[in-house]
C-alpha cells in the first residue's frame, strides 16, 4: 500500500484563487476532493491518484499537478489533508512525497 501511494504526484489547490463552484468534487472518479469548511476544494492525499480531471475541469485554474504549482503555493495551509490515520509506512510514504515536491504546509 506504501509504495502504491509513492506512485502518485496529486493536486495542489490554490483556495484564494478557488471560487467554491465544486466542479472538481462532482469531476473526481476517486473522490479525492471535498469543500471544506469555507467552502473551498480541498484534496485528500491518501485518495488521490493522478486522474487530474480536476485540473481540466476548474474554471478559474486553481488546481495544479504538484510538481507544476508555484512553490509558494505549497507552503499554503489548508489545500490539502489526510483521511484517516497513516501506518508508518504510509507516512514514510507521506513524508517521501512532501521532500520530493517541495510541500512545506502540513496537512489540515
Amino acid at each position: 500500500m506504501a509504495a502504491e501511494l509513492l506512485k502518485y504526484q496529486r493536486v495542489l489547490i490554490d483556495q484564494d484563487t478557488c471560487i467554491s463552484c465544486g466542479a472538481c468534487v462532482a469531476a473526481c472518479p476517486y473522490q479525492a476532493l471535498e469543500l471544506d469548511e469555507n467552502g473551498k476544494a480541498r484534496m485528500i492525499w491518501e485518495m488521490c491518484k493522478d486522474d487530474f480531471s480536476c485540473v481540466a475541469v476548474c474554471p478559474v485554474k486553481c488546481i495544479y499537478k504538484i510538481s507544476e504549482a508555484p512553490a509558494e503555493f505549497k507552503a499554503k495551509k489548508g489545500w490539502y489533508r489526510l483521511g484517516k490515520a497513516l501506518s508508518p509506512e504510509e507516512q514514510k510514504a507521506f513524508q517521501e512525497w512532501k521532500a520530493k515536491y517541495g510541500v512545506t504546509a502540513d496537512p489540515v
